[in-house]
């Protein structure tokens, strides 16, 4: 039996493996990816459409990437909720922070603190993602709707709603508090609207559709300005 030199033998094909940094990144455009998707899909249809083999089949992506990122439906569902609101409430409490903690306080500070973050986290979804503000604010009022939506109102939104209210109500001591408490609500319900964007905040009804407004390109700072001046002139009114 003749031996082979070890040059003779064929070594074995080395296997590739992929640096752990871009697999990491792989792994994080799949989540957002199927995140995105998600939000697209209980937007325009519901949660109720929400199936994870519909985000399969949308984001191109298998069965077993969505149950290895997210576990099940409610869990992916919470983390599409947790994703919006979690770094807008923190701006919103550090914008208040700020507020209080200057010398000299005002209530216009307050209300600007809280109008701030959702209009210019609709300005950088719309320049990030291919989720127009329209379906972020279609999907955050679903959520607002459904069963369930004092737990996550609790889990999300408590220390926003205790802290600003609690600021309101120092800066409008005159005011029961059930009303202070409506006017917050009202302020909420207006910044889900406004999250649409200029288009839908300044599209005419039927009577005045001969005379469309003149086409403006807005900054994100002129549509706070308007909101707090509104919100602002709620809150005072006798």
């Amino acid at each position: 039996m003749t031996r082979k030199s070890a040059s003779a033998v064929s070594a074995p094909p080395a296997t590739r493996v992929r640096p752990r940094g871009s697999q990491n990144a792989a792994g994080e455009e799949t989540r957002t990816t199927i995140l995105d998707v998600a939000e697209r899909i209980c937007a325009g249809e519901g949660f109720e459409a929400l199936s994870v083999r519909a985000i399969s089949e949308a984001a191109g992506v298998n069965l077993a990437a969505i149950t290895y990122h997210f576990g099940g439906k409610s869990q992916l569902f919470e983390e599409m909720f947790r994703r919006r609101v979690v770094p807008l409430n923190d701006e919103r409490l550090a914008l208040l922070d700020a507020a209080l903690a200057s010398g000299a306080p005002t209530l216009e500070a307050v209300v600007r603190a809280f109008v701030e973050p959702p209009m210019k986290l609709t300005a950088a979804i719309n320049a990030r993602s291919n989720n127009s503000a329209l379906v972020v604010m279609q999907f955050l009022s679903r959520a607002f709707a459904m069963p369930g939506e004092n737990e996550f109102l609790q889990t999300y939104y408590e220390p926003v709603r205790s802290r600003f209210i609690l600021a309101l109500k120092h800066f409008l001591p005159k005011l029961p508090l059930e009303e202070v408490i409506w006017r917050y609500n009202l302020m909420v319900g207006g910044i889900i609207y406004a999250m649409g964007g200029w288009e839908r905040m300044e599209r005419p009804p039927a009577a005045f559709a001969s005379a469309p407004l003149p086409h403006v390109h807005h900054r994100p700072d002129d549509m706070v300005d308007r909101m707090v001046r509104f919100f602002l002139a709620g809150l005072l009114a006798e």
